[in-house]
């Protein structure tokens, strides 16, 4: 198989999501804030084995810059492809290196860093092979037939055995997104409705990424995943125009969402470990952004071994303690949390008002 050139797409999230809150500009407060600034970056090197299938994939990193301005705690968040792409993306993260960032100053961690990097052959040609179309269009008749098992089984043979295009990987998560609603299974649909959207969108039509982030704004809000909920908002809001009729039909709910935030009143997140099995070189965990600076874990029913917080400006990681209240200082800014256990753990998480 010949390939005209390889195409690398990496794009950091220093500069994206990492730091687009806190860290953009110089706060306006007691603190003077200045982000990290990347000074040596290397383009990840393509699995042979894989170049030689066309094989092409995306991976969702986190990692921290610490004081020295070297990364550290380089971690998968998602992936789709294989194991391969993962371990690829994960060693050219790590050889990256910055300025660090400066508190009044001084070095200091930047912890809430993310990049997507992305692995693509340009081929001059964006579409699906009519092998891949006749199977897609097979998976959608046995869903709308709601034979799902057949449909699980033969999404697993074409998303394991299959030399796919990062389009045609962007088309398959949009079915399995009609799939998980069939099921009803809403942490599965949120996956599927990550991976059909991922990298803003791409490599699916404009109108498709428009319908799933309605969605996934309704099914975050249903999780619990509140600042996921508000920044998928803000994206459709940006894809579609202030006056679209997707936008205009979930602004009650986000206003009910922002008072609801606001209020005296306690929010319980009812939350499940799973299993990342479906995502290569990721941990077993499930994670949020709180929306509030003190909440506590509780109910636990089963086994969960750590939580790791990773903020604007520090990272911590302890053991998970029953009814034991976390708060996260002012100055650490916005945190990820990642709680890991056995998948099947539940437990609540209870984020607790001001007051």
């Amino acid at each position: 198989m010949m390939f005209s050139s390889i195409l690398f797409a990496w794009l950091a999230a220093a500069q994206a999501d990492t730091a687009h809150e806190a860290l953009d500009t110089v706060v306006e407060s007691s603190r003077q804030l200045v982000p990290a600034k990347q000074v040596e970056r290397t383009a990840p090197n393509y699995p042979r084995q894989e170049l030689r299938k066309g094989n092409q994939a995306w991976v969702h990193v986190a990692y921290c810059v610490d004081e020295s301005g070297a990364t550290q705690n380089v971690t998968v968040l998602d992936s789709v492809g294989s194991p391969r792409f993962g371990k690829a993306a994960v060693d050219t993260v790590r050889r990256w290196r910055f300025e660090p960032a400066l508190i009044d100053g001084k070095p200091s961690w930047q912890s809430r860093n993310q990049t997507f990097i992305t692995f693509a052959i340009e081929q001059g040609n964006t579409g699906a092979s009519k092998k891949f179309a006749r199977e897609f269009r097979r998976m959608g008749d046995l869903i709308d037939q709601e034979k799902l098992e057949e449909a699980d089984e033969l999404f697993r043979r074409v998303y394991e055995t299959y030399d796919l295009s990062l389009y045609e990987l962007a088309k398959l998560w949009a079915q399995r997104v009609r799939y998980e609603g069939k099921r009803g299974d809403m942490y599965k649909l949120d996956m599927a409705l990550h991976r059909a959207t991922a990298s803003d969108g791409e490599w699916i039509d404009h109108k498709s990424y428009v319908r799933f982030l309605k969605l996934r704004v309704q099914v975050e809000v249903n999780l619990g995943q509140y600042h996921a909920a508000r920044r998928a908002f803000t994206k459709l809001t940006k894809a579609a125009g202030e006056d679209a009729e997707e936008v205009l039909a979930l602004q009650p709910t986000i206003d009910k969402l922002r008072d609801m935030i606001d209020s005296d009143n306690i929010l319980k997140i009812s939350a499940e470990v799973r299993s990342r099995g479906e995502c290569n070189n990721c941990n077993d965990s499930w994670h949020f952004t709180p929306v509030r600076s003190d909440f506590s874990f509780t109910n636990i029913a089963g086994n969960l071994e750590s939580v790791e917080m990773r903020c604007d400006h520090k990272r911590f990681e302890s053991a998970v303690s029953d009814l034991v209240e976390w708060h996260i200082p002012e100055g650490w800014g916005t945190c990820n949390v990642q709680v890991y256990g056995e998948p099947g753990t539940t437990f609540d998480v209870l984020m607790l008002p001001p007051s």
